[in-house]
């Protein structure tokens, strides 16, 4: 308790508790001298973020890497071998920074989303096709130096992704050749660890290169759809607990999403330079077809797989956490597939059925 007077004669007592900086304070504030101890009962009460995160969340702010308190028996990945820049690693699996930097992403988008975006370069020569001309004037222009950056971190990914899948795709040859069916799908003597710790480390990083492809949006004028946003927002926390906490399911999004990655950003390097592969329509149900299928088998792991194959609390956790993503996230998609390739198809009906009727005429 602290005590201290003023030059008008009367006191403020505060008291703080020993516990860190941004811990509760309460301060009660004495009116008049003469009252001697006595203290009005109107006082201050300041919660902070911090306050929030320990009382409500649980979180424990004094562990790097056990996100929740009474979790530290949960196995957590130690460092893969071979990783490049090893001394960061501590850092990068800190469980404040992805929840800081998806944080930041999402108040990024937030400030910078214009309130009416310009359409992409296949947009609107899909509208050109219609006769849209109000779409047309919308499109949104490169520089020839956004078009090389476009074209670059596009090919980058996909060289990526290719990389990934390449490894991922070996991994589970030597599995399957030393391992029973389901040894290998279980990990049973943690060996497979050795190889998907190893690319699920960087396909843990690379979420955090993919938040260029919002940047690149908003630089074109374009709006952050609220796919967008949730889906990149989401991937950096999740494929952060499936990495930290070990879970052995994250192989099937390593290795599924990594081989539709590759098609979709060879797709998108090939636009950003003016070419038009057929697809897209296609990409998309790719995508949805492996959240769904990759949504069923880490249900499996959850709730139907042999006693002792995933049993680490922290890797069920993770999955879960992973599995509440996925599902909104299939809604988006398909909300987005429905309204981007419906209407095309109600279109072109439409301009069928004026061409029939013209001919009959």
């Amino acid at each position: 308790m602290r005590v201290a007077p003023h030059t008008n004669g009367t006191q403020s007592v505060s008291w703080s508790s020993d516990k860190p900086v941004g811990q509760v304070q309460v301060r009660f504030l004495n009116c008049g001298a003469g009252q001697d101890n006595k203290m009005e009962k109107s006082h201050i009460n300041t919660f902070t973020a911090f306050d929030l995160g320990t009382k409500y969340l649980n979180l424990n702010f004094d562990d790097a890497r056990h996100i929740f308190h009474n979790t530290e028996h949960w196995a957590i990945a130690q460092k893969p071998k071979g990783i490049l820049y090893p001394e960061y690693f501590d850092v990068l699996v800190n469980w404040r920074t992805p929840v800081s930097i998806a944080a930041l992403y999402v108040l990024m988008v937030l400030l910078l989303n214009p309130k009416q975006g310009k359409v992409s370069r296949v947009v609107a020569a899909d509208s050109a096709a219609k006769g849209d001309k109000k779409k047309q004037q919308e499109l949104s222009s490169s520089s020839p130096a956004m078009t090389a950056l476009v074209f670059v971190h596009n090919a980058i990914l996909c060289v990526y992704s290719a990389w990934t899948f390449y490894g991922m795709f070996f991994a589970w040859k030597k599995a399957f050749a030393t391992h029973t069916f389901m040894e290998a799908v279980c990990d049973s003597d943690n060996t497979f660890w050795d190889s998907l710790g190893y690319y699920s480390y960087y396909f843990y990083l690379s979420k955090y290169y993919e938040i260029i492809d919002t940047i690149i949006i908003l630089l074109k004028g374009r709006r952050s759809s609220l796919l967008q946003t949730y889906h990149h927002a989401g991937a950096i926390f999740t494929m952060y607990m499936g990495f930290n906490y070990r879970a052995h399911p994250i192989w099937i999004f390593t290795t599924f999403n990594s081989f539709i990655h590759t098609m979709m950003y060879a797709y998108y390097a090939a636009t950003s330079i003016g070419l038009k592969p057929p697809g897209k329509k296609y990409l998309t149900s790719m995508q949805i077809t492996q959240f769904w299928t990759g949504t069923a088998l880490a249900f499996w792991y959850e709730v139907g797989s042999p006693k002792g194959c995933f049993t680490n609390p922290g890797s069920r956790f993770a999955i879960w956490t992973v599995l509440s993503y996925v599902f909104p996230l299939i809604y988006l998609f398909t909300s987005f597939a429905s309204k981007m390739y419906g209407n095309r198809v109600k279109a072109a009906a439409a301009a069928k059925a004026a061409s029939q009727q013209k001919k009959e005429l």
